[in-house]
């Protein structure tokens, strides 16, 4: 094997390790959310605070088309594991809807705040704003496919129920992670 060939077999073995520690955080996560906030759920998959929300955000940030696709992986693992057994195409659009709504803020957000492709200079701001488009995006599409499948009563108050919860979700992981990031800083002076 020549450098190149195995530059690009690291690339990829990297790329790999990147999807999959995103779908155990991810589905992890999910598993969390339910023992935290079960309680608080609003109707089935309508959650008032919902913690993945804000991995996926996070994942695809970071991570681009890596974390969507961890994400995508998880959400139908868990499609399987907490839905119906049965319904393939229900639980694996809503596993690819579940990674491509993040990444599809993230492209709207780039050109709508006009960012770097990078995120370089990214304030609290411009993740706040990023943060509601987000979870617009994420429940208006959510909400029409279960609508689509009469897997919800009430298509504006789910969604509008959804909204909520993917943004208190999206601003707890956001702020844990600032603070994990400014405690990390400080340790290493």
């Amino acid at each position: 094997m020549n450098e190149l060939e195995n530059s690009e077999r690291a690339n990829l073995q990297m790329q790999a390790a990147i999807v999959l520690a995103c779908a155990f955080a991810y589905f992890y996560a999910f598993k969390l959310n339910v023992f935290l906030f079960q309680s608080f759920e609003f109707s089935d998959n309508v959650n008032w605070v919902f913690i993945p929300s804000g991995l996926r955000l996070l994942f695809v940030l970071i991570f681009f088309e890596s974390g969507a696709i961890g994400i995508a992986l998880a959400s139908v693992v868990i499609n399987y594991m907490f839905g119906s057994h049965d319904d393939h195409v229900f639980n694996i659009v809503t596993g690819l809807m579940s990674g491509a709504s993040p990444l599809l803020a993230r492209y709207i957000t780039v050109d709508l705040f006009q960012l770097d492709a990078t995120l370089a200079g990214l304030n609290a701001r411009v993740l706040f704003k990023i943060s509601i488009v987000f979870a617009l995006i994420s429940s208006v599409l959510h909400q029409l496919w279960f609508f689509w499948n009469d897997q919800t009563a009430n298509f504006v108050f789910n969604t509008l129920a959804m909204a909520v919860g993917d943004w208190c979700g999206t601003v707890l992981v956001l702020a844990t992670a600032s603070y994990a990031l400014r405690f990390y800083k400080a340790i290493q002076r």
